[in-house]
């Protein structure tokens, strides 16, 4: 406890400028964990909606059902662009001019949509992992520079002379790796995780369009083409 607050006692009267990189560091560690929790929110919904969403039986397929089901698993990315397209194409009647090339342009567009809306804010993620070593690194930069000027100042290298200096430097060394580290660690697991969502939601495009088709096929052989 008395180490914590003789920390608190040195950076306290540490430079306006070692100040203002830790200031920075402490906002950028605030946001980053910010996104990072709320990344992990929205993973954790859309991994149990997408395992229910997959097990599809594409045998029974009929766009109302598939729609049910959609709304059952509304978190899944399949899920939601298929609402969207269904609602663009159904909701007014089958077109007559339906088939799966149709519904999968809108299915297509629906998911990219989605997508992009999910990685929004990765890129800071990434900046922060990108930047915030470099700014640790010019705060230790600073302190060390802070150091040696108070040892001019004062003649001599006690430890109470350099002890402010050196705690910037190490503060803030510290905080740019606290910052980095789990916001790089964030980035490499979302975009991952994205990018493999991204290939499924391509999948179940496929699945659709060929199911729309098939479905095509089958209307036209009952009524006779007509």
């Amino acid at each position: 406890m008395g180490g914590s607050e003789s920390i608190w006692q040195l950076l306290t009267v540490a430079s306006p400028f070692a100040k203002f990189v830790l200031f920075i560091l402490a906002v950028m560690s605030v946001l980053s964990w910010t996104v990072i929790l709320d990344k992990v929110i929205m993973w954790l919904k859309v991994r149990k909606d997408s395992k229910g969403f997959e097990s599809y039986n594409w045998r029974h397929f009929e766009p109302r059902n598939l729609f049910s089901e959609a709304r059952r698993y509304g978190n899944a990315f399949p899920a939601r662009a298929y609402m969207y397209a269904h609602r663009e194409l159904f909701d007014r009647g089958v077109p007559d001019d339906l088939d799966g090339e149709l519904v999968a342009r809108e299915y297509a567009r629906a998911a990219a949509l989605h997508l992009n809306r999910a990685e929004r804010f990765l890129p800071f993620l990434a900046t922060c992992s990108a930047a915030a070593p470099f700014l640790g690194l010019l705060g230790t930069v600073w302190g060390i520079i802070s150091a040696f000027q108070r040892i001019g100042i004062w003649g001599n290298a006690s430890i109470a002379v350099v002890a402010p200096g050196i705690a910037e430097a190490l503060v803030a060394t510290a905080l740019g790796l606290f910052v980095a580290i789990p916001a790089l660690i964030a980035y490499n697991f979302f975009s991952n995780w994205l990018r493999k969502e991204a290939e499924k939601a391509e999948s179940f495009g496929d699945d659709l369009a060929f199911a729309v088709d098939r479905q095509f096929v089958k209307r036209n052989a009952v009524t006779g083409g007509r």
